[in-house]
């Protein structure tokens, strides 16, 4: 059966205007502004609403369905280019529904299909009522195999789950004292100060800035706090079911047999907390703005453990590992080390830039210590099974597991300086892992080329 998009649809295809119609309004708003020139834009604003009204009713959804469970969807859509798309369930790996709190007053819910394709977005985007939700994907799920987030690492995530945000808090005391020197030099040698007037600006900028970045840092800890407040993950149906938000509520469901890769992420304060992020990749999944498919948001390693064998038992890992030849160590934190060295130059030095070179110091050397973790821990397995890799990149440490078939290809290259001391550069890539590489530094030659010939 046939059927029009949720009332819902029209408020959110006419966000692509909202510059346009914030523009409107605040030109209505002014006192100069004449009948006439207010008629126009009413007139602009009623023929974008309308054409957002013709495109909801020149839509159809068909949504297939039996015993509570789609088997196939249908979308056609499009004014002057109509368009059609099938998709079958088999062929859908995940399957993505919001509901934000607009979504939730108007009583509709935003559906994305993501298949295994190339396409940059969802296959298809449906607006459905919340009934027709419930009906078709049965969410309210009472199965025993389910983690729940605790409150504690989900808190230490949200304050470290970015180490920029840990140089922000850094940077901005340090920029609060360089304006407060700076007012104070000004304040003493008010000699010329027309003259500098531009320079006498410095002082209060900084503090701006200095200010801009708390408050950054304090929405972004906040945002990735409330995405994740009350998060849990459970087995449906041999699908997860993943939800998450607690005003802006997703519920995906990815098949279990699509996963291509596990991945086990940690911070530097993580590591120190003992906490592990696990995050999985599902072909097609993860290609719209927000979507991150987040499967235990921060856990230690024995409720990890618990929480990987009731969501996904039997997944395929390689435990043993090649680590990173010793010689290489120098891979690893040459460049950290040298940002360091240069940044202490000035910071020694003393004079106008003392204070942002210390900042620099300061991050140089969170980086330094991030490498150098890495170093120890990097790694790569692979048997008839699974590939693993241990590696560090920006300021993280990660530990990917990816089963044998869902390996697209394992490069192995060798500078001129790495055949000289035997050692190389593993990059593994996986399908649907958005064209990212996992790449290993310095790992012995002939353990690697003997490991992935076995």
């Amino acid at each position: 059966m046939e059927q029009r998009p949720h009332g819902a649809y029209i408020i959110y295809d006419m966000r692509r205007w909202w510059l346009l119609l914030l523009g409107s309004f605040l030109y209505l708003l002014m006192p100069s502004t004449d009948l006439r020139t207010a008629l126009r834009v009413l007139l602009l604003c009623a023929a974008l609403l309308g054409y957002s009204a013709a495109k909801r009713r020149s839509s159809r959804y068909r949504v297939g369905c039996t015993q509570n469970r789609f088997y196939s969807i249908g979308v056609r859509q499009g004014i002057f280019m109509r368009h059609s798309l099938h998709i079958r369930a088999e062929d859908a790996t995940s399957v993505e529904i919001e509901r934000t709190l607009l979504l939730a007053l108007c009583g509709g819910r935003r559906v994305r299909v993501n298949t295994a394709g190339l396409r940059r977005r969802s296959d298809a985007v449906l607006y459905l009522s919340a009934e027709q939700v419930r009906r078709l994907f049965l969410l309210k799920d009472r199965s025993e195999q389910r983690f729940r987030a605790r409150l504690w690492p989900v808190i230490v995530m949200a304050v470290s789950g970015s180490n920029a945000a840990v140089g922000l808090l850094t940077a901005a005391p340090a920029l609060r004292q360089l304006s407060t020197l700076l007012s104070e030099w000004f304040s003493v040698d008010a000699v010329g100060l027309l003259q500098r007037f531009p320079i006498a600006q410095l002082p209060s900028a900084l503090r701006l800035v200095a200010n801009l970045l708390l408050i950054g840092w304090g929405v972004a800890v906040l945002n990735t706090f409330l995405r994740y407040i009350g998060f849990y993950a459970a087995v449906q149906n041999d699908q997860l079911h993943l939800v998450s938000g607690l005003f802006t509520r997703r519920d995906v469901l990815i098949d279990r047999d699509k996963i291509t890769a596990l991945e086990l992420r940690q911070t530097l304060l993580m590591r120190l907390q003992g906490l592990y992020t696990a995050v999985i990749t599902a072909a097609g999944y993860g290609r719209d703005l927000g979507a991150r498919p987040v499967l235990i948001p921060a856990a230690d390693p024995k409720t990890l453990c618990e929480g990987l064998e009731r969501l996904l038992p039997g997944y395929p890992l390689k435990k043993g590992k090649i680590k990173a030849a010793r010689r290489a160590w120098w891979r690893y934190v040459a460049l950290p080390l040298v940002v360091t060295t240069v940044s202490v130059l000035p910071w020694i030095a003393g004079g106008f830039w003392q204070i942002p070179a210390f900042v620099c110091t300061v991050l140089g050397l969170w980086w330094l210590a991030v490498r150098l973790f890495g170093f120890c821990g990097a790694g790569f397995g692979a048997d008839e099974a699974a590939v693993t890799v241990w590696y560090p990149r920006g300021l993280a440490f990660y530990r990917v597991y990816l089963p044998r078939e869902a390996v697209d290809h394992i490069t192995v290259t060798q500078s001129v300086w790495q055949r000289r001391n035997g050692t190389c550069t593993v990059t593994v890539r996986s399908f649907g892992d958005k064209k990212r590489r996992h790449r290993v530094w310095g790992l012995p030659y002939e353990p690697v080329i003997y490991e992935i010939g076995k």
